[in-house]
């Protein structure tokens, strides 16, 4: 994973999340149904939470979000995600999904992290 975390360009279906304009520090929640505001050559977004915190997106900026996110964001089986690729957090498994069909494993099983938002060739795994 990179240091600064994987960065989402204006106009990406994401998953839904709250997410932080790498420019401003802007928080905001998506829904996963209309894409990252923003033209062209504007400010990237960073996942940094797969839920809604109410009252912090509201508002002017409390504090300043570090570029690396400390905490990632966690996704459970079953749970449909915008393509990329995604790590096992039990066994390391690193697969590309392609935001059509939902992570693998049933209930209670290892939960998956974003840690690139297109597919790395070296890899090798497609789903």
């Amino acid at each position: 994973m990179s240091k600064q975390g994987v960065r989402f360009a204006p106009g990406t279906m994401v998953s839904p999340g709250e997410y932080r304009n790498v420019e401003t520090g802007r928080v905001r929640y998506f829904d996963g149904s209309s894409p990252l505001p923003g033209l062209v050559n504007a400010a990237s977004w960073q996942q940094i939470s797969d839920h809604y915190h109410a009252g912090e997106s509201a508002g002017p900026v409390r504090h300043t979000m570090p570029d690396q996110v400390t905490h990632e964001v966690r996704f459970a089986p079953g749970t449909m995600v915008s393509p990329g690729e995604y790590r096992n957090v039990e066994t390391g498994d690193v697969r590309y999904f392609d935001g059509n069909s939902p992570l693998p494993g049933k209930a209670n099983a290892a939960a998956w992290q974003q840690i690139s938002d297109h597919f790395h060739a070296e890899t090798g795994h497609r789903d």
